[in-house]
């Protein structure tokens, strides 16, 4: 991710008051095991890592060597616009701040990404930018447009970009790289192509059929009467101990399943995915026809996270939600299961 879209992701988590969530995550998944002596450095790098303050390459570095190797990969919502992902990759220790997306939701703004022939190739559609012949550029240096030329600078990984009348064509070096850049890339296109405000969530789910008959109700803004992060944050802790292995604490699970608070069902939906199968699966069905956009993201997350072949039917159904990132979302997780 690059260093500016992370520091700025940074300082807004902390601004958020979502550290406490992050830290959370980060010690019940992957550094609860750390030697004893690492512990007060460990924390120190965290608390910085967590504000506006500096954090360099050599602060990545720092920090793997503090926690040591280990495996995995882990993705946790912070709140509707931020995630957290930390692990281990090629052997070290690292964290991401990805934003859900532009205005706080993925593909649901002035922009729209769209796949194109070339796996390198995104085409970016985007409200009128110019009326007249598209323009290639092969690099910053001979780009007359300040727009492309930001593309280039905070993206190390692009090759090109094509300008055209209503869209912004950005190609790669390798294709590999779109599933870690395309937020990222996102954001830039839309803030320098594009002013229009981002649309609001759908009230209900609804269909993708619907999307496209004119039949979803009027889109109004998810309502933020509980709390928003806060909301996550105080949902965590009263749940985040809990273990579905455990009967007493599955029942718990399933009954925030049913909670008429949104961040308690959020939660809820990443917990059961420790369950029997049949049990998480009962669970998922319930929340994708769940009323909050971020309480079916939380599902379609958890059952991607959790590669089972009997969730394919789920994540089929998914992809008939209102919500574009929704869909998205249960396509990767379709892709990922392969072919049937």
């Amino acid at each position: 991710m690059p260093d500016l879209v992370r520091d700025d992701a940074r300082r807004e988590v902390a601004q958020r008051g979502l550290t406490p969530v992050a830290v959370t995550h980060l010690t019940r998944d992957a550094l609860a095991t750390i030697d004893f002596a690492q512990l007060g450095p460990v924390k120190q790098l965290l608390k910085r890592f967590f504000s506006a303050e500096p954090w360099t390459a050599d602060d990545d570095n720092a920090l793997a060597g503090l926690v040591g190797s280990g495996t995995g990969w882990w993705r946790h919502d912070l709140d509707d616009d931020f995630q957290l992902e930390f692990g281990w990759r090629d052997g070290a220790f690292r964290m991401e701040l990805p934003a859900r997306a532009v205005g706080g939701e993925l593909f649901a703004g002035p922009v729209v990404p769209e796949a194109t022939p070339n796996p390198r190739t995104i085409r970016f559609v985007t409200p009128p930018i110019h009326d007249g012949p598209s323009r290639w550029y092969a690099s910053a240096a001979e780009a007359d447009d300040a727009r492309v030329r930001r593309v280039f600078t905070e993206f190390d990984d692009v090759a090109n970009v094509l300008v055209g009348p209503d869209f912004v064509a950005v190609g790669l070096h390798r294709p590999d790289r779109w599933e870690q850049l395309l937020e990222g890339m996102l954001r830039v296109v839309t803030t320098e192509f594009a002013s229009t405000a981002v649309a609001s969530e759908p009230e209900h789910p609804g269909t993708a059929e619907a999307e496209s008959s004119g039949a979803l109700p009027r889109p109004r803004a998810e309502s933020d009467s509980d709390g928003g992060g806060r909301a996550l944050e105080q949902a965590w802790k009263e749940l985040g101990t809990l273990r579905a292995a455990e009967p007493g604490d599955l029942d718990r699970i399933l009954t925030a399943v049913s909670s008429t608070n949104r961040a308690t069902r959020q939660v809820a939906a990443r917990l059961v995915a420790d369950a029997d199968a049949g049990v998480a699966e009962g669970a998922w069905s319930r929340l994708l026809d769940d009323p909050s956009r971020s309480v079916r993201r939380a599902a379609v997350d958890a059952m991607v996270d959790a590669e089972r072949p009997e969730l394919r039917a789920l994540l089929e159904r998914a992809l008939r939600d209102a919500d574009p990132w929704t869909r998205w979302k249960a396509l990767r997780g379709i892709v990922d299961l392969g072919v049937e």
